[in-house]
C-alpha cells in the first residue's frame, strides 16, 4: 500500500446511515426518504419540505423530523388535528424507535433506523449537489447538548459535571435558584464563557472549537438586556441588523417585522430610556430574533415583568416553537413559567443536574397531595408537626409552615383540621394542594425555589451584558 493510500485509509471514519422515513399510506404512500436536517411536513409548499396538500387534515407547517444523533425526534407544530405516535398524541417533541408509526392525517410513516454503518473517506471536499437537490443546503439539527460540563471560578466549581440533550423544536425549561449555576451553563453554552472541561454542542457545532458556527444558528436573550437607553428601537434594529451582516436593503424591513411581532411599532421611535421593563424585554427578544436563529437561549427573560407583559412574552416564545420550529432554552425562576412552556425541565443545584423529566412526570413522581399549615404562634411548630406526622410524610413547605405529603389516594382535610383541633392548634392558615413543580423542587433539594440562595459570586462575576455576533471570536469576560 502506498504512502497516499495508507493516508486516505487513516483519514476516513465510520458515521452511521441517515435515518428513514417510509411512506405507507397517504398521498406519498410508496415514497422513503431519508433525514439529514430538520424535515418540515405540512400543507403549504412555501412552509414545508414535504406537501402533503391533498389532506385537509393536514396543517400548513404541520411536524417536524430531525436526526438526534443516529436516531430521530418528531415535534408536532401547533397542528390543528395534532400529530401521532403509535396511537398516541404527541404532546413534546419525542425519540423515534425503529418501526414506530406515525401518523398526520391520511397520511402513515414508518420509521426505519439502521445500526449499519458506512466509511467516509472525506480525502477531499465533496462536489458541491445540484441546486434544488435534497441536502444542498442541510443544516445540523437543532439540539442542545452537553456532556459533563464543568466551570470553575478560583477553584469553586459553578456547575459540576452537567450532562443534557434538548431535541429539536423543544422548549426546556431549566430551573434553580440564584448561584445555582444556570447563567453559567447558558454563558458556556452560546460560547461566552470557556467550558473548564466536557463538551458541549449546539445546533451540532461545538462550543470550544465552532464558536462562531454556534453564534450564528443561536440567538440569546441574557438577564439584564443590553440597550442604549439613549438610542430608540429603530435605531437599535439599525445596529443589530447591521452586525448580523443583513444586507442593507433587508434591514428596515425585518426591523419593522420584528418590532411588529413584539407590539413595539407604536413607541418605536421613542428612547428606550423611557421604555417599561416589559417593553424593554420585548425589544430585547426581538434584537435575539434577527438573524432568524435556529436555537434560542433565554436566560430568565420574565424577571421583574407585569403578569400582562410575562404572559405576551410567552405567547411569543410558543409561536416561535409553533409556526418556525424553535429550539427554546429557557432558565427561570418562576415555576409556573416552566410548568406552562417548557416541554421538560432540569432542576439544576449547587451546579448538578438533580432532576430532569417533563413537568407531568415529574409531579407524578412526588405522590399524593400535600397539606400545609401555618401554626398562629410560632412556638406551636413542634407541636403541629407532631400531628401532621400521623397522616404522612414530612416535606418542606413552601410558605414556611408544616407541610405533609399524604399517601397517593388521600386527600381528607377534614381528618387533620380535627386533629388540631383536638390538640387546641391554632393556625392562621391551612392548605391542600396537587403536587406542583415547587414540590419537586423541594423534594430534590429540600428548599423552595423563589429565593431559596443568594447570589453566588462566581456565577455573578461571569454574568455580562454583550452582544453576540455571528463568526466573531468569543467574548470570554475577563480575557
Amino acid at each position: 500500500m502506498d504512502s497516499s493510500t495508507d493516508r486516505h485509509t487513516t483519514r476516513s471514519r465510520l458515521i452511521p446511515t441517515l435515518p428513514m422515513l417510509a411512506f405507507v399510506a397517504g398521498q406519498k404512500a410508496g415514497a422513503e426518504l431519508p433525514v439529514g436536517s430538520q424535515l418540515v411536513v405540512g400543507r403549504d409548499a412555501g412552509a414545508a419540505d414535504v406537501v402533503l396538500d391533498e389532506d385537509d387534515q393536514v396543517s400548513r407547517r404541520h411536524a417536524a423530523f430531525s436526526p438526534a444523533g443516529s436516531g430521530l425526534t418528531v415535534q408536532d407544530l401547533g397542528s390543528t388535528n395534532g400529530t401521532f405516535v403509535n396511537g398516541r398524541r404527541l404532546e413534546h417533541a419525542t425519540a423515534l424507535s425503529a418501526g414506530d408509526r406515525v401518523e398526520l392525517g391520511e397520511t402513515a410513516i414508518e420509521v426505519r433506523l439502521s445500526d449499519a454503518m458506512v466509511a467516509d473517506p472525506a480525502p477531499a471536499a465533496p462536489a458541491a449537489p445540484p441546486q434544488g437537490a435534497p441536502g444542498a443546503s442541510a443544516l445540523p439539527p437543532n439540539t442542545v447538548e452537553a456532556e459533563d460540563l464543568v466551570k470553575e471560578f478560583r477553584g469553586h466549581r459553578a456547575v459540576d459535571g452537567v450532562s443534557l440533550f434538548v431535541n429539536p423544536g423543544e422548549i426546556y425549561g431549566f430551573l434553580g435558584p440564584n448561584g445555582a449555576g444556570k447563567s453559567t451553563t447558558v454563558h458556556m453554552l452560546t460560547t461566552l464563557l470557556p467550558p473548564t472541561s466536557g463538551t458541549a454542542r449546539v445546533a451540532g457545532f461545538d462550543v470550544k472549537t465552532q464558536g462562531g458556527s454556534v453564534r450564528t444558528a443561536i440567538g440569546v436573550a441574557l438577564q439584564a438586556a443590553a440597550l442604549d437607553p439613549n438610542l430608540d428601537a429603530w435605531e437599535h434594529m439599525d445596529l443589530q441588523t447591521a452586525l448580523q451582516g443583513l444586507p442593507k436593503g433587508q434591514r428596515r424591513q425585518r426591523g419593522a417585522e420584528l418590532l411588529e411581532r413584539v407590539g413595539l411599532t407604536d413607541a418605536a421611535g421613542r428612547r428606550v430610556g423611557g421604555y417599561s421593563g416589559g417593553m424593554k424585554r420585548r425589544l430585547d427578544l426581538a434584537l435575539a430574533l434577527v438573524h432568524r436563529p435556529r436555537v434560542l437561549f433565554l436566560d430568565e427573560p420574565t424577571t421583574g415583568l407585569d403578569p400582562q407583559s410575562r404572559t405576551a412574552l410567552w405567547e411569543e416564545v410558543a409561536r416561535l416553537v409553533r409556526e418556525e420550529g424553535m429550539t427554546v432554552f429557557l432558565t427561570t425562576q418562576y415555576l409556573e413559567e416552566a410548568d406552562i412552556m417548557a416541554d421538560r425541565v432540569g432542576i439544576i443545584d449547587h451546579g448538578e443536574i438533580v432532576a430532569e423529566d417533563t413537568p407531568a412526570s415529574l409531579k407524578a413522581e412526588i405522590g399524593g397531595a400535600t397539606v400545609e399549615v401555618l401554626p398562629l404562634e410560632s412556638a406551636d411548630f413542634a407541636a403541629v408537626s407532631q400531628v401532621l406526622a400521623r397522616f404522612g410524610e414530612l416535606v418542606g413547605a413552601a410558605h414556611k409552615g408544616v407541610a405533609v405529603r399524604l399517601p397517593p389516594g388521600v386527600d381528607d382535610l377534614a381528618d387533620v383540621i380535627r386533629s388540631l383541633d383536638a390538640e387546641s392548634l391554632r393556625v392562621s392558615n391551612v392548605q391542600l394542594h396537587a403536587p406542583t413543580l415547587d414540590d419537586v423542587f423541594l423534594a430534590k433539594t429540600g428548599r423552595s425555589l423563589e429565593g431559596a440562595a443568594g447570589e453566588d459570586p462566581a456565577e455573578n462575576g461571569a454574568a455580562q451584558q454583550l452582544t453576540i455576533v455571528p463568526g466573531a471570536p468569543s467574548a470570554v469576560p475577563g480575557q
